[in-house]
């Protein structure tokens, strides 16, 4: 289903790409890495970037490495073994779509011929679309920035689907998921997203890109479409915050949402500043 459909924005105000790295086998490659470390040039590495994209940054295009932590990593209700065991993510966004195609594409050329290989996950960025001037302020003045790698050194990637009872809903129907729900009594009965949500928003950097071919079963059956995937970035000292997120937003009797969703896996990786990196232990 398309944005025009449900009611959505469908403006487009960038794009992102995941790529996940299978590494060649054997030792490190010093040759590879530093061409891989080519492919960036021209680009802002966000390892090292402190705040927003400059609008220059951002048209240029940025990239993010990140070696993958499996021991942290969990599959979810969608198999993904390109993702699940990736060595490593390259997370790129620009304005446009043509820099992060030029990566990819080059990525590629050095990766498959060594017997490596990459996944990639897509989406565009849109405005945000269930959202009021309240809801603004409640969710997103407090909003933790993006910040670098030094200081917020995990990345975490949450792929996810509705389901078509989700999409098959009026837009006042799925909206009313994200508010707290109230008996006759006016008892709060469950928390809803925004409440299940709010011990990471001061501490968690969060972005969430949308399935450039719109919503639904059959827009997102293709292999490695999903309708959404999140990412997300915090210190080692919130990672027990994130996960006590994830599990809230989990629970359906808090969040009746997630009876909608099907996940696939929750990959989560150390933010890095260098390919050589991929390859340290």
């Amino acid at each position: 289903m398309q944005s025009a459909d449900l009611n959505l924005t469908t403006i487009v105000t960038g794009h992102q790409r995941f790529l996940f790295v299978k590494l060649p086998a054997g030792d490190a490659d010093a040759g590879l890495a530093d061409a891989i470390g080519r492919l960036g040039e021209g680009m802002e590495n966000m390892h090292y970037a402190d705040g927003p994209p400059s609008a220059e940054a951002f048209r240029r295009g940025r990239f993010q490495i990140l070696k993958a932590e499996p021991g942290l990593s969990r599959e979810q209700d969608l198999s993904h073994p390109a993702v699940m065991d990736a060595d490593g993510l390259i997370r790129l966004e620009a304005e446009d779509a043509e820099p992060l195609l030029e990566y990819e594409e080059g990525l590629r050329a050095l990766l498959n011929p060594a017997g490596g290989s990459v996944e990639t996950l897509s989406g565009v960025q849109r405005p945000r679309s269930y959202t009021s001037h309240a809801m603004t302020q409640y969710a997103y003045t407090r909003a933790q920035q993006p910040g670098p790698g030094s200081v917020h050194p995990f990345g975490v990637v949450t792929p996810m689907n509705k389901n078509a009872e989700w999409w098959d809903m009026d837009w006042m129907h799925r909206e009313s998921f994200f508010l707290p729900r109230y008996d006759a009594k006016e008892n709060m009965v469950a928390k809803g997203h925004a409440l299940a949500a709010d011990a990471g928003i001061a501490c968690i950097t969060r972005r969430l890109v949308h399935a450039p071919e719109g919503y639904g079963p059959s827009a997102s059956s293709g292999e490695g479409n999903y309708d959404f995937v999140g990412y997300f970035e915090f210190a080692e000292a919130d990672a027990s915050t994130f996960s006590a997120v994830m599990a809230a937003l989990r629970d359906t009797e808090q969040n009746p949402e997630w009876a909608y969703v099907s996940e696939g896996p929750e990959w989560w990786g150390r933010r890095v500043g260098e390919p050589a990196e991929l390859w340290t232990a």
